[in-house]
């Protein structure tokens, strides 16, 4: 079968859905398929298009032996404005559908989201390859939009955004979402039940391992072997609610050995280095994105793994880097909203600790806890690793995801035509 495979993101980005983008065109291109996909230049989580990659309107090359076709992407210099995240998303929603008219024939056109609009353009795909198209959901969109405040809900923006989905919606053959909490959301919007398969996504457990805490890394970056680490690592953008994390560092004597790391890039990096410079945090430590062949041993450093999110995200995001954390066999401390989908699902499945978001000092009183209490913290760890060996081996999750994709490609494109 030929397989179509649109994405913002892609290797060798290593943050954002990128490499799980790349698992599954990998995958289908393994099991005999033939797969191509139209992606952007690579720019996150710095938000500057990277070296090598500049000046160009559209570039081939072959990774994974998948043939890639980046396209063009308008990369702001401020993209926390609103208007220049939606000028971002368009750009390449237009760009990929001028690449994507000369990628052949397809039996199925695949759209990895967000951006919402890339779903408008696997639509007009459709048609002009009479195929079917499939949406995969990574993020919630409106809703995040909405719930970080780029977006009022009753504006201009957000209706239009709204009936974008509704329309994507109604003409997809299928839908994937990447955990539970986003069917119930899509359902609760009058998303038949059955056109949405849960897909979740994947890691190569044999990549993340759960080896000691004393392997280089703490010592390549100035942090004693005895020191407490709490590490957030990832994509540093608003709707993290990183300010939290800042925060509770402030909570903690340089005498207690407590050290906080942030480890990443992206547009809200240079307000939190303001915020801890004017308060003077000494225990807090910047650093920058890690190569990915370093991930295993920069999270295995760590005694606590930490996600934030703002207390109106709700189940319109679901990080991926839970999963990582889960599988360096570490515990997580999460400052998220009790209900939201990732809050159940560290709760449900006691990996680790849930407290209020944007309260530092519950923040602050689960690190003593878990620094206090090793043998609790261990456990945690352990049964994180457990989910993701159980829950999230790429061996088992992209077989069905590739199965389920089979089998909407053998549908009559018809679904897909309206």
């Amino acid at each position: 079968m030929r397989f179509l495979i649109l994405g913002l993101n892609y290797v060798p980005e290593s943050t954002s859905i990128g490499p799980y983008t790349a698992d599954l065109a990998e995958h289908l291109r393994a099991a005999g398929h033939e797969v191509r996909v139209v992606t952007g230049f690579p720019m996150a989580p710095q938000w500057k298009v990277w070296e090598g990659y500049r000046g160009r309107w559209f570039m081939r090359e072959e990774l994974g032996g998948v043939p890639i076709l980046r396209s063009f992407i308008y990369v702001p210099a401020d993209p926390k404005r609103t208007l220049n995240r939606i000028l971002f998303d368009c750009s390449f929603a237009f760009s990929a559908l001028l690449g994507g008219i000369f990628q052949g024939p397809a039996n199925l056109i695949i759209a990895v989201s967000p951006p919402l609009q890339l779903g408008v353009t696997a639509w007009l795909l459709a048609r002009l390859k009479r195929a079917p198209f499939f949406l995969h959901l990574q993020d919630l969109v409106s809703d995040a939009a909405i719930a970080t405040g780029r977006l009022s809900q009753d504006g201009l923006a957000a209706r239009l955004a709204r009936s974008m989905e509704r329309f994507v919606y109604d003409r997809s053959a299928g839908i994937g979402v990447i955990c539970d909490g986003f069917k119930r959301n899509l359902v609760a919007h009058n998303v038949p039940a059955e056109k949405i398969q849960v897909l979740p996504n994947s890691l190569d457990l044999e990549f993340i391992g759960i080896e000691s805490k004393d392997n280089g890394f703490r010592l390549d970056n100035g942090i004693g072997a005895d020191e407490f680490l709490v590490m957030y690592s990832g994509s540093i953008a608003l709707k993290h609610g990183l300010t939290t994390f800042v925060d509770a560092a402030v909570e903690f004597a340089p005498e207690e050995g407590v050290v906080f790391s942030l480890v990443g890039e992206g547009p809200s990096r240079d307000d939190l280095l303001g915020r801890a410079r004017g308060r003077n945090i000494g225990n807090l430590r910047f650093l920058p994105l890690q190569p990915r062949e370093s991930l295993p041993a920069q999270l295995r450093a760590a005694n606590v793994l930490a996600i934030t999110q703002q207390k109106a995200v709700g189940d319109a995001v679901f990080p991926g880097k839970l999963l990582y954390y889960m599988a360096a066999g570490r515990p997580v401390l999460a400052a998220v909203g009790a209900e939201s989908e990732t809050g159940r699902f560290v709760r449900d499945h006691r990996v680790g600790l849930v407290v209020e978001p944007e309260n530092p000092g519950a923040l602050a009183r689960a690190v003593r806890f878990l620094r206090d209490n090793p043998p609790e913290a261990a456990q945690m760890g352990k049964n994180g690793r457990e989910v993701v060996e159980r829950m999230f081996d790429r061996k088992v999750v992209l077989d069905v995801f590739r199965r389920h994709l089979e089998s909407l490609a053998r549908q009559d494109p018809g679904a897909s035509l309206k």
